[in-house]
């Protein structure tokens, strides 16, 4: 009995690591996004995650090739600050109606939400740049 409940925990620990960093980042971003609520919204965030993947994944490589030129660790600390301040600012633009030009909404940023991609972003460049997996 002892034996068969060490082997259940250890099978159950085992899948909670067996995601890396962009995709721990990306999953985190996705069900934490307060524009992804609603009470007339349906949200995805498995499908959002997945959209997202590719950008924290591309961040993950500059950390590691970060580390690969020699970049000090207060080097890519600076790097990451200017990763979050880029990123941050990028949830808003215009959307257009049915593409016509003469119907578009702007679309405001929100200030959590930008937040949030910015920190995940800085958290996945220092975690490829520390060799976290």
């Amino acid at each position: 009995m002892k034996r068969l409940l060490i082997t259940a925990v250890i099978i159950a620990l085992g899948g909670c690591a067996a995601k890396t960093s962009p995709e721990r980042h990306s999953i985190y971003y996705a069900r934490h996004d307060p524009t992804m609520m609603g009470g007339n919204y349906a949200s995805s965030p498995d499908a959002t995650a997945k959209a997202n993947l590719p950008a924290y994944k591309q961040i993950y490589q500059q950390g590691q090739d970060a580390k690969t030129k020699g970049l000090t660790p207060a080097q890519a600390q600076t790097l990451a600050d200017e990763i979050y301040k880029v990123n941050a600012n990028v949830t808003s633009g215009t959307e257009t109606f049915m593409n016509l030009k003469e119907h578009k909404t702007q679309i405001t940023r929100d200030e959590r939400a930008s937040q949030l991609w910015g920190q995940t972003l800085k958290e996945t460049f220092l975690d490829g740049f520390n060799g976290v997996k």
